[in-house]
């Protein structure tokens, strides 16, 4: 069961705090996509200790994608920059989307979908 207490949603803040990188500010949707699609996932010319300090670096910005990508196809990434979550996806064959939300209300529709989960547990007895 999960547990939906005031402590869950504040390791969910502490997570949207980590997940902020100025250096991003500036890149668009595809170029974010690809710096982190590269430095977590292709095999490359680096040397095994940069692809290790790029996955230590990049790897908090992945976004469900080793539970469902074998199935689902799609690959996903996510960040903050200027007080806006970034959402990055693509389906494996297409070009990345992304979507920027305000960073409020992401934290709005979080902690609402996490007060349905609990209600949700309740019901479920």
């Amino acid at each position: 069961m999960l547990n939906v207490t005031g402590g869950h949603l504040e390791g969910v803040m502490g997570r949207l705090q980590a997940l902020e990188e100025p250096s991003f500010e500036d890149l668009t949707h595809a170029q974010l996509y690809e710096l982190l699609d590269r430095a977590i996932y292709c095999d490359d010319d680096r040397t095994p200790a940069q692809v290790a300090a790029d996955a230590e670096r990049y790897f908090k910005f992945d976004l469900l994608t080793n539970g469902g990508e074998s199935f689902d196809r799609f690959k996903s990434f996510i960040a903050i920059a200027n007080g806006q979550v970034r959402i990055l996806f693509t389906e494996l064959s297409s070009e990345p989307v992304g979507v920027c939300v305000d960073l409020a209300e992401f934290v709005a529709t979080v902690t609402a979908f996490l007060g349905w989960l609990k209600v949700e547990a309740k019901n479920a007895g």
